[in-house]
């Protein structure tokens, strides 16, 4: 088994965390965490992974509240690949909901 464990800038006040735990070619889990810095503090905003036993997406509110939305594949691999892509491509997006959120 291999762990891979990175962490980069999407901006000077924007990271995304990626693990992921791979055995003879399969992806056996995965986090992929949006953070922003807010007060000093990163503050997670979206999160992909594999806990609960099956792949999904966590949307997390200013509040703290978390919504569960099952991923439509059980491939790894593939849940894999769409949660960094859909981080790198819509995290400003992410952002802008969550802020809002802390205003209401």
């Amino acid at each position: 088994m291999k762990t891979v464990r990175y962490m980069y800038l999407l901006s000077l006040h924007d990271r995304k965390r990626h693990e992921h735990v791979i055995d003879r070619g399969q992806v056996l889990q995965f986090v992929v965490q949006y953070e922003t810095l807010i007060a000093g503090a990163w503050q997670p905003v979206i999160r992909y992974d594999t806990a609960h036993g099956f792949p999904h997406i966590d949307r997390i509110r200013a509040d703290g509240a978390t919504e569960k939305i099952p991923l439509l594949t059980r491939d790894l691999g593939e849940a894999l690949t769409f949660a960094d892509q859909d981080i790198d491509d819509n995290w400003e997006r992410y952002k802008q909901a969550y802020l809002i959120g802390r205003q209401s």
